[in-house]
């Protein structure tokens, strides 16, 4: 017996000696980041690109040596864009899971759900999309946004793109939810007051799929710009009808994934269509990591992919920085951090309410033309820098 076990020893001890030094062992136990978000629905293509996005994130982690010395898993639930089943994944998450944090949420109304139970079971739940400036409360401490800030200071900066250019008739197509009424809201605080401008919005159900008669009435109106930042699954059917009704405005967009603006839009998108960016496209460290994501995944880096990827790495610098896996202490290092991933946007710092402090938003176009070497090849398209806003000045929620 005493032999037996010395040779088990040996074989245990020459098996120790050869693992890599830079990976994690098997037998800790992991600890575990969620993404939870639309894998089916309307805000699906947002949703698979931000999971993929974090797996790329924790795929490199653990190739580093993990956080702690402890392996990143990544476990996933599909919202079904449903707030109800949202929470009762959440809750699932946290209870049996024993997650240190979820990300990735697209919809307002899954976020404004979901957000009170992470205030309550104090666990970091982190937005990509999700604007609706309803969703964080001054109480927040649980909630952060990543990519999308709060629909009025998306709204200012596209105030400041129709001062600048004196339009003087602003045509907006809203869908019902949360984000689309915040965006309405926002355009009747910020836009309908500017001297000399007058505004028609148009509701259109989240799941439209002809937005012909919305237009029509937008027709009559003669609007200089079209703001269809409030409709974010009918974006790329908007500009496709628009040019078919023979509508030759500018829109301005709400963070759609350029591929599947081309996808859907057509060449009714190149040159019309304006949009938000939390990412800069032109940066290096973006173009190498945008090159490798599109050889795992055959799909472009987008911003939310991207914001995937920050959630992750954001939360393992903060565990680590903590020296902690208790999601509370992960929480108040993000809070009172910041956290710098080239080729992002801005720097991730926030308010006390989980609002980002040093948004500047890139606006782009998309044109007919090849992208950079690696990141979306034979797509025939490619992101054309624009202009960067102004620092935005962080959302104050009145309660």
């Amino acid at each position: 017996m005493l032999r037996g076990q010395a040779i088990r020893v040996l074989a245990i001890g020459l098996f120790l000696t050869v693992v890599p030094m830079g990976t994690v062992g098997s037998q800790e136990r992991p600890m575990k980041i969620a993404f939870l978000s639309s894998l089916s629905g309307p805000f699906a293509f947002w949703g698979v690109n931000a999971r993929d996005g974090m797996k790329m994130a924790i795929a490199e982690v653990n190739e580093a040596g993990g956080v702690l010395g402890r392996p990143v898993e990544l476990v996933e639930r599909d919202d079904r864009n449903n707030p109800a089943e949202a929470i009762t994944s959440f809750r699932s998450l946290v209870e049996r899971e024993g997650i240190l944090a979820a990300g990735g949420v697209i919809s307002s109304d899954v976020a404004l759900a979901v957000s009170r139970e992470a205030e309550s079971l104090r666990v970091p739940l982190f937005l990509t999309m999700a604007g609706s400036h309803a969703i964080l409360r001054k109480s927040s401490r649980y909630t952060f946004r990543t990519c999308l800030v709060a629909a009025p200071m998306y709204v200012q900066a596209i105030a400041a793109i129709i001062q600048y250019a004196k339009h003087a008739r602003v045509g907006a197509i809203i869908a019902d939810y949360a984000w689309g009424h915040a965006i309405r809201e926002s355009l009747e605080r910020y836009v309908a007051t500017l001297p000399g401008v007058r505004l028609q919005v148009e509701v259109a159900p989240v799941t439209a799929a002809d937005f012909t008669p919305y237009l029509r009435r937008l027709q009559g109106f003669d609007p200089q710009i079209l703001v269809i930042a409030g409709h974010p699954p009918g974006n790329p059917i908007i500009v496709r009808q628009a040019a078919e009704l023979g509508m030759r405005q500018q829109l301005v967009g709400s963070v759609l994934p350029p591929e599947l603006m081309v996808q859907r839009g057509g060449d009714a998108v190149f040159g019309r269509f304006i949009d938000y960016s939390c990412v800069d496209f032109t940066h290096p460290v973006y173009r190498k990591l945008a090159a490798k994501y599109y050889m795992m995944y055959k799909r472009y880096f987008d911003n939310s992919a991207f914001s995937g990827y920050v959630i992750v790495r954001m939360v393992a610098d903060a565990a680590k920085r903590a020296n902690s896996t208790d999601p509370r202490a992960i929480a108040e290092r993000i809070r009172k951090g910041r956290f710098v991933q080239p080729g992002y946007g801005w720097p991730l710092s926030f308010t006390e309410w989980g609002e980002m402090k040093e948004a500047r938003i890139i606006f782009f176009t998309i044109e007919r033309g090849e992208a950079p070497a690696g990141i979306c090849p034979g797509c025939g398209w490619f992101q054309k820098y624009q202009f960067r806003s102004t620092p935005v000045e962080p959302y104050v929620p009145p309660e």
